[in-house]
């Protein structure tokens, strides 16, 4: 019983915090206001995820999970992780960006710390299998630099486009994102624009629009 109560907690936060980062943005969903909102004392927050910033990790893992699902469970393809990742990311990028509250909870959070680490183990795994794909002699070293490389990349292309800098349209950004680990691993331009027009024909063909970030 105290178990399923301290779920339905944990959910509530959730649940609760969703909707403020939506409305309100990160910045201004202060943990007090999460807490108010969720009808439970302020100290319960801190006993469930320490910080905001883990109701953040929370959320973003489990949005990027659902749509790892999705793309796992259509894409008739065994053995070919970097495809796999390729459609996923752009997925992941087009609800985000696609929609200005997500994007402006996004950007905040993004303006203040990279939170991509909240994928750093889905993220290493999956490097490994395409390493491993493309029969590369990658040691761990070699994948964390790949990953640090893209991360940092990753973010400031993002940055710069929220921010207006970047002048380009949503599916070059998109397509942009979702070939730089193919870059990094060194698959050819060739095969990225396959990897694109496959990409782009499954986002056509399926609906994901139940997918949700925040609501």
């Amino acid at each position: 019983m105290r178990y399923k109560k301290g779920f339905e907690t944990k959910e509530s936060i959730i649940r609760v915090a969703k909707k403020m980062f939506y409305e309100m943005g990160y910045t201004k969903s202060t943990v007090q206001k999460i807490a108010d909102n969720a009808n439970i004392p302020l100290g319960l927050i801190p006993y469930y995820f320490k910080t905001k910033d883990n109701i953040v990790l929370e959320i973003n893992s489990k949005f990027y999970l659902v749509i790892h699902e999705f793309v796992n469970n259509r894409l008739n393809i065994k053995k070919n992780s970097y495809l796999k990742l390729f459609i996923v990311n752009s997925i992941y990028y087009h609800i985000i960006l696609s929609d200005e509250n997500n994007r402006r909870f996004f950007y905040e959070v993004l303006r203040n710390k990279s939170n991509f680490r909240s994928l750093s183990y889905s993220v290493e795994r999956l490097y490994k299998m395409i390493a491993k794909e493309h029969a590369l002699d990658f040691t761990e070293t070699d994948i964390e630099c790949i990953m640090i490389a893209e991360f940092g990349g990753r973010r400031e292309l993002l940055l710069n486009y929220c921010e207006g800098n970047l002048d380009v349209e949503l599916e070059y950004l998109l397509k942009t994102l979702s070939s730089l680990t193919g870059r990094l691993f060194g698959v050819t331009d060739e095969v990225i624009e396959e990897y694109s027009k496959i990409c782009t024909d499954f986002k056509k063909e399926y609906d994901f629009s139940f997918i949700k970030l925040l609501v």
